[in-house]
Order: structure tokens, then sequence, then C-alpha cells
């Protein structure tokens, strides 16, 4: 596979509780941005129009370990590796 991608995305105060520690579900949002970018990248979307139809990828499985608080204005480094693909899937 190729090497991974990477961004960075600073936390704004709208990720954040009254504490300035990011909200746990917005890690998700997090990664939804990076594959976007990751997408754009390669000249690609995560939805398209084909033959007239909307078309996107699924997402069946997500999940985020917390290893330390993040807060605001913290900039965060975030890669996206492609482990695999299949003929029906991207892992």
């Amino acid at each position: 596979m190729p090497s991974p991608f990477r961004t960075s995305r600073r936390v704004e105060f709208c990720d954040t509780d009254m504490a300035g520690i990011v909200h746990f579900s917005n890690f998700f949002r997090f990664m939804e941005f990076a594959e976007q970018e990751f997408l754009r990248s390669l000249g690609l979307s995560v939805a398209w129009t084909e033959n007239g139809e909307r078309r996107g990828f699924p997402r069946v499985a997500a999940s985020c370990d917390f290893l330390k608080p993040v807060r605001f204005e913290d900039v965060l480094d975030i890669t996206v590796t492609v482990a695999n693909v299949g003929s029906k899937s991207v892992t």
C-alpha cells in the first residue's frame, strides 16, 4: 500500500466543552475530515453522482481509542492508512 496520508486540524472552540476539552464524539468528525482530505488528494469524493444516481461510501464500522485529552487550539496530526482494498470494501 502507498504511504499513509497525513493532514492536520486545529481544535476550534465549538469542538470543546466549557473546560476546553474536546468532546469524545468530535473525534469521529476529525476522522471524517481526514478521510475527505485523503479522497480529495486523489481527486475523489465520499459522494458522487453516477448515471443519475447518488453514490457514496457507507461506513459499517468505526472506533476510536482515547489516549489523552485534546484541548482548544491544539493542532491534531491525523493519519489515514489504507490497509486493504477489496472488491467491495476498503479498510
